[in-house]
C-alpha cells in the first residue's frame, strides 16, 4: 500500500540534509527525543489513509485515540459531513470546526461509574448529534497511533469497539517495547501476536499488516513497528 522501509530511509536522509541531525536508529527515537516525529508519521499513514479513501472505507465519522498535539487523522481528507473525534488525556478545547476535542484516559473507556467518561460520552454525543448511550456513537474508522504500549491494550480496544459500527476499521501503528518505558503500562501491547489474537477473539478480520522497518528478507513480527487495518464483524 506504499508504505516500506525505503520511505523510512528516504525521509530520514531528508531530515539530516534539513537539519545536520544525527541519523535515528528507531522511528520511535523521533516520537520520544526533541521532535514529534509528525513527517514520519505522515511517511507510515498517509499511504494507508489514501487508500482507504480511494474505496470509500474511512467513512464520516473518525476517532483518533491518543491524538496529542498533532493528530494524525488530519492526514485524511476533509468532506463537509465528515468529523474527527480527537480523545487525548491532555486534550485542550479548540480545533476546528469538523473536530472535538475529548479529554479522557483512554482506559477509562466505558467506565461509567467515572465522571470523567461520562464527561467526555456527553461531549462527543453532542458534537455528533446524537443521545448518549453504549454503542450508539457509531464511528467508521477508529486510530491508535502509538498507543498501545501505555495502556491496557485489551481494555482499550475492547472499550472503543464497542462505539465502533459493524463493518467500522481499526487503523494502529505501533512499536512494541519502545519508547518512553517508565510510562509504559504492565497490560500494554508487548509482542504484535498478542493483537492478532486479540483482534480474532473479538471478530476483526486483519485486512492489512506491514512492517515498514523490518530487514529486508526478515520474517520476525513479534517487535516490529507495524501499520495494521482490521475490520469489525457484524
Amino acid at each position: 500500500m506504499g508504505f516500506a522501509k525505503e520511505a523510512w530511509e528516504s525521509w530520514s536522509r531528508q531530515r539530516i540534509q534539513r537539519t545536520g541531525l544525527v541519523r535515528v536508529h528507531t522511528p520511535w527515537q523521533l516520537y520520544w527525543g526533541e521532535a514529534y516525529g509528525l513527517e514520519l508519521k505522515k511517511w507510515l499513514l498517509k499511504p494507508v489513509f489514501d487508500e482507504l479513501e480511494r474505496t470509500g472505507k474511512v467513512g464520516d465519522l473518525i476517532v483518533d485515540v491518543g491524538s496529542g498535539a498533532q493528530p494524525v487523522t488530519r492526514f485524511l481528507d476533509t468532506k463537509p459531513n465528515r468529523k474527527r473525534i480527537l480523545v487525548d488525556v491532555a486534550a485542550e478545547s479548540g480545533g476546528r470546526e469538523d473536530e472535538a476535542r475529548i479529554r479522557l484516559d483512554a482506559e477509562k473507556i466505558g467506565e461509567m461509574g467515572m465522571l470523567s467518561f461520562r464527561k467526555a460520552l456527553v461531549r462527543a454525543c453532542r458534537f455528533v448529534g446524537i443521545a448518549p448511550g453504549v454503542g450508539n456513537a457509531g464511528a467508521d474508522t477508529m486510530v491508535f497511533a502509538d498507543l498501545l504500549n501505555y495502556v491496557d491494550f485489551r481494555k482499550v480496544l475492547s472499550g472503543f469497539a464497542s462505539y465502533l459500527k459493524p463493518g467500522g476499521r481499526f487503523v494502529i501503528v505501533n512499536l512494541p517495547m519502545r519508547g518512553n518505558q517508565a510510562l509504559f503500562s504492565d497490560k500494554g501491547l508487548k509482542d504484535n501476536r498478542l493483537l492478532y489474537e486479540w483482534l480474532e477473539s473479538e471478530r476483526f478480520e486483519i485486512e492489512q499488516k506491514s512492517f515498514p522497518c523490518r530487514a529486508r528478507n526478515a520474517t520476525e513480527e513479534a517487535e516490529e513497528l507495524i501499520v495494521l487495518i482490521a475490520r469489525k464483524g457484524a
